[in-house]
């Protein structure tokens, strides 16, 4: 502020356009007083909010005594008698604790002691007892050569070749599907590249496997969980409920879009490249049930067509609110706060809610946006936000299966994401389908508590397989007469 006031009588002083010197005189006015509003929050703000409290997440809690002198010279930061105030290690009071169970022990190895007398100043040694120590260590990993012999048997009347199924590998695979499994789950699953998992395949487990055959191996396999990806994506059809969301993708460089369609037990992706209603059209067909998404005008295309109930997601409205509250100030605080009001009352019947609650907070809702606003965002988000349907709007108050958030669709989405800015997406339109295709099993199985390597076998192993080996050509002996 002093420099403010030199400037200012500096300008004053210089001879020069008067018209041009009033402006900057009026500009620093609006600063000044900006600021002092700015320091008068910050005085109330500490009135609301003394020393002794503090805030984390949006909450308040209470600092014990001397936390403020946390810094303090005086003050050991090694000795944690003389910082009272510090967390015990450990559950706090009202929390279950966390803790890693011991493993069970698999072989003991006794060390005797190598002499009997002292290293430091050579005296006797007197035994005093055995002292436990466990090590958890992973052993060479050898792979197995295993060699199927395989009887056939031949049907004259068919004129073809049958022999039984080996279930443990897929049809002219060389591995086995769960050594498959495991180069998906790095491909994919952990995101890395294509020279990475040849690497760990040859290093770790001793398996060569070259970055081509890593591309052919993950095509097969999304093959052979084609039928399980259509398992999926009925059963969100037939849900009642399923978040929506997309993200861009790019093939080859062209830029697409990636979809995911989750519940609490399923999930799958599909890569498009239109991002408007067409795509969740075609690929839940004639579906039933709610609708949770972001507010994206595809969505709302959609629940015009299908005529499905709908649920807004509030995290984003909320967000919406508080960029208004950044760019406009009071205005948008008003709609911020009264938006988060009714989120935090609606998220309190816990789906439990009857019609008659849901008129009451949207009755309530109108009442606390009414306002004569300033700015023409800030109406115009108001008028948009209240011509959703009340049913809609706050569907989760009164159905405990839907969710105030679309946030199990953006989480689902975060893995790609990042695989996203990693590779640059996909090379082909075939890799797309493979990515898609693992990337639904492996996130069903992770939302089901399932492991990937362990239980999918299991999905392929109820495929239907051609169960013959070739079949002979008719020869002209065989041909019908005639």
């Amino acid at each position: 502020m002093h420099y403010i006031n030199i400037m200012i009588k500096l300008l004053a002083e210089t001879p020069g356009d008067q018209d041009m010197i009033d402006k900057i005189l009026r500009a620093f006015d609006q600063l000044r007083k900006r600021l002092e509003d700015k320091n008068r929050e910050l005085e109330e703000y500490k009135k609301r909010h003394p020393a002794t409290v503090g805030i984390k997440n949006g909450k308040s809690y209470e600092i014990r005594d001397g936390a403020a002198h946390e810094n303090t010279p005086s003050i050991s930061q090694d000795d944690p008698a003389s910082m009272p105030w510090r967390r015990s290690p450990g559950a706090q009071d009202g929390h279950k604790g966390h803790f890693r169970k011991t493993p069970n022990i698999t072989e003991r190895i006794t060390i005797h002691a190598k002499g009997y007398t002292c290293p430091i100043c050579y005296s006797c040694l007197v035994r005093r007892g055995i002292r436990h120590r466990t090590v958890e260590d992973i052993p060479e990993i050898m792979p197995d050569v295993i060699e199927y012999r395989i009887e056939r048997m031949y049907c004259k009347h068919c004129r073809i070749m049958v022999e039984p199924d080996v279930t443990e590998a897929l049809p002219s695979s060389r591995l086995s599907i769960r050594a498959m499994l495991i180069i998906a789950y790095f491909r994919t699953g952990m995101r890395m590249s294509v020279e990475n998992v040849s690497r760990m395949m040859k290093e770790v487990f001793g398996i060569h496997v070259s970055e081509g055959e890593i591309q052919n191996i993950l095509s097969q396999l999304s093959n052979a969980l084609g039928d399980e990806y259509t398992r999926l994506l009925d059963s969100i059809r037939e849900s009642s409920y399923r978040h929506m969301d997309s993200t861009s993708w790019r093939i080859d460089g062209d830029n697409y879009n990636l979809w995911t369609f989750v519940t609490r037990c399923a999930a799958i992706f599909v890569i498009s490249k239109s991002n408007g209603h067409e795509v969740p059209l075609e690929i839940l067909g004639k579906h039933n049930g709610t609708d949770i998404h972001d507010r994206h005008r595809a969505f709302d295309t959609l629940a015009g067509k299908t005529g499905n109930d709908q649920q807004p997601c509030w995290s984003h409205i909320i967000c919406d609110a508080k960029e208004l509250e950044q760019f406009y100030g009071e205005d948008g605080g008003r709609i911020k706060r009264a938006i988060q009001e009714i989120h935090e009352e609606g998220k309190l019947f816990m789906g439990k809610g009857t019609p008659e609650d849901v008129d009451k907070l949207y009755h309530k809702l109108v009442f606390l946006l009414t306002a004569d606003y300033e700015s023409m965002k800030c109406r115009n988000f108001v008028k948009n936000l209240l011509k959703i349907r009340k049913e809609w709007l706050l569907k989760f108050v009164t159905d405990p299966d839907v969710e105030s958030t679309n946030n199990r669709a953006e989480r689902a989405l975060r893995p790609s994401v990042i695989c996203r800015k990693v590779s640059g997406g996909s090379r082909s339109e075939d890799g797309a389908k493979t990515y898609e295709t693992i990337t639904s099993i492996l996130y069903t199985a992770k939302l089901r508590k399932q492991n990937f390597i362990r239980d999918v076998p299991g999905m392929l192993a109820k495929r239907k397989r051609i169960p013959y080996l070739y079949r002979k050509r008719k020869s002209s002996r065989d041909a019908d007469p005639g």
